[in-house]
């Protein structure tokens, strides 16, 4: 199975301000309970504008296998987890630190 380069939020630090989901050019992105979710995810493009938009630094990218469209967005195989991004080497110490969960709504299937 191949993992897709999607935003991953840090519930604990999600405000539920709406600025990634509005950032969000695809409009995969949507509030529930005032948390930012990925409920289409293969409609993302790994564009990453989500994260530059959320003042709390409470939204990161990461690898997520998952099936999908492997024409739309950026895909590797899934072996290894490292969390960077697929342009540089960085290494996101934040998400580390809180651990991040992917804050989906229970329809979806991550």
């Amino acid at each position: 199975m191949k993992a897709k380069w999607v935003p991953a939020v840090i519930e604990e630090l999600c405000t539920g301000c709406g600025l990634c989901v509005e950032a969000c050019g695809p409009q995969c992105l949507e509030l529930e309970n005032r948390v930012a979710t990925l409920p289409r995810p293969n409609d993302c493009g790994s564009e990453e504008h989500c994260i530059a938009g959320c003042p709390e630094d409470a939204i990161h990218m990461r690898w997520v296998p998952m099936d999908g469209n492997h024409e739309f967005g950026v895909w590797r195989e899934s072996e290894g987890s490292e969390p960077h991004p697929p342009s540089t080497n960085k290494d996101f110490t934040p998400a580390k630190r809180h651990g991040v969960k992917i804050a989906t709504p229970s329809r979806t299937n991550l």
